[in-house]
């Protein structure tokens, strides 16, 4: 005798769904973030407003995740964590919708401000409740396995953002961001049931001056890339004569770049993470700085890309492991923390390139002032780490 309720679904399946659905919520919200870079050349044009106002999207966005991450974090941690998830997810279909719908430039940056609310607290929700689903051998899988969501939203999804934005305008790519944040939204509520327990954050845990130290590298770190990554398409087009569908294939070169990069971070964070730390943030200023002579040429300029891919995405899982060592209390808040440290540096590189171009220079010398600020992250790294091998 048959009745009318399916049988539940394996331990193991419904882990790996819950999985699934925890990657394709952190694809979607890279792919918002990232998608944008690719999209300023049209949002200059469809604008009418010159390169550097239209880079400011990326400015703001980053400020409103620097400055609400912990904030909405620490308000959020008393709500179940699946609430918390689809709470923010909600928001988040409003905000690209609205981005979509926007009548000019003003309403586009309420939009993405709106959006960036739910940034970096919806990135640390997903992370808590991957472990919490996970058994204790396998967490560190599922946490990769979610954040690679961010290096695919690099990848596949901020590429396939800029190609469809060239093809069709920008803000079809934003009507498909919310399409498939709804489908997100919709697959959280019917596949991801987490434990019913959550973390009590503990601001002071977070900030202690060994996970500020951290926090710092990634700030400085981030504001050396950004000041370059921020203006790459208008770089590759202008500098290197890339053509729009061509920078397109060359920003999916940097996320198959990311891809083999995350898998060298992590190794690098179980094995050596501070040396491996101190290495990368070199390889960095040196790459940036080479760029400045090798975005000249065309096959030169894209293995540099392909080559800061990879940097870029290993020093991602280094970076959060240091963090997470320094206040392995609170993990919640020390991810959201993070991720508003990791967008603190997008904004002021991206305000730092907008500015140099304001002032006389030109998109052929963004790299080498990268480059420099990328090694005051070097020096700030070395430093913290002899603190960190000299103080228990």
């Amino acid at each position: 005798m048959t009745t009318g309720t399916a049988p539940p679904l394996p331990a193991g399946l419904r882990r790996a769904a819950t999985l699934a659905v925890l990657t394709a919520c952190v694809f979607v919200v890279g792919t918002a973030e990232w998608v944008m870079v690719g999209l300023l050349p049209e949002l200059s044009a469809d604008l009418r407003r010159p390169l550097p106002t239209t880079g400011s999207l990326v400015t703001w966005y980053a400020l409103v995740v620097t400055v609400a991450g912990p904030l909405v974090t620490v308000a959020m941690s008393r709500l179940p964590r699946r609430r918390a998830l689809l709470i923010l997810l909600g928001v988040f279909v409003v905000g690209n919708l609205a981005a979509a719908l926007a009548g000019g430039f003003g309403a586009l940056v309420v939009a993405r401000m709106l959006t960036a609310l739910t940034h970096s607290t919806a990135f640390a929700v997903t992370v808590v409740i991957a472990t919490a689903t996970a058994p204790a051998s396998g967490r560190g899988r599922a946490i990769a396995t979610v954040t690679a969501g961010w290096n695919l939203a690099t990848v596949l999804g901020a590429p396939l953002g800029t190609w469809i934005g060239d093809l069709f305008g920008w803000r079809v790519t934003f009507w498909a961001i919310t399409a498939l944040a709804a489908l997100v939204l919709c697959a959280v509520a019917v596949l991801v049931h987490p434990p019913a327990s959550q973390e009590t954050a503990r601001p002071g845990s977070a900030l202690r001056p060994r996970a500020v130290l951290v926090l710092a590298i990634i700030v400085v770190a981030q504001t050396g890339l950004f000041t370059t990554y921020t203006y790459i398409a208008p770089l590759l087009r202008q500098v290197s004569g890339f053509t729009g569908s061509e920078v397109t294939t060359l920003l999916a070169l940097f996320g198959l770049g990311a891809l083999c990069g995350n898998v060298l971070g992590g190794r690098l964070a179980d094995r050596a993470p501070w040396a491996g730390l101190c290495a990368l943030l070199a390889a960095l200023a040196g790459v940036l700085a080479a760029f400045t002579l090798t975005g000249d040429v065309r096959w030169t300029a894209a293995v540099t890309v392909l080559v800061l891919g990879v940097i870029t995405a290993a020093l991602v899982p280094l970076l959060q492991d240091r963090a997470l060592a320094a206040a392995p209390e609170a993990p919640t808040l020390v991810t959201a923390i993070s991720a508003s440290a990791f967008n603190l540096g997008v904004a002021g590189g991206s305000h730092l390139g907008g500015h140099a171009l304001t002032t006389g220079l030109t998109l052929r010398d963004l790299p080498w002032l990268g480059a420099l600020v990328a090694a005051g992250a070097v020096l700030l790294a070395v430093t913290t780490a002899h603190r960190s091998r000299t103080t228990p």
